[in-house]
């Protein structure tokens, strides 16, 4: 599941997930939000999943998504 994914993009995936919030990512990845934004769909496009359910306010965890932060937990 993990080939061809960047070190980069599970740590920056791993810090929107913690942090629960894209711009809170970006901040403690000193990244502007849009970077964020911008790396995670491409991320959900290389993986043909989404990660992120974005119909609220803030971000949320698919199952897909949590499946993948222990994986990714586990890599970086």
């Amino acid at each position: 599941m993990l080939d061809g994914i960047s070190l980069d993009q599970l740590r920056t995936f791993i810090a929107a997930a913690d942090s629960g919030s894209f711009s809170a990512a970006g901040r403690k990845l000193h990244r502007a939000q849009s970077v964020i934004s911008q790396s995670l769909a491409n991320l959900e496009g290389q993986l043909g999943l989404r990660l992120f359910d974005r119909t609220g306010r803030y971000p949320v965890l698919t199952s897909e998504g949590r499946a993948l932060l222990n994986d990714a937990r586990i890599v970086a």
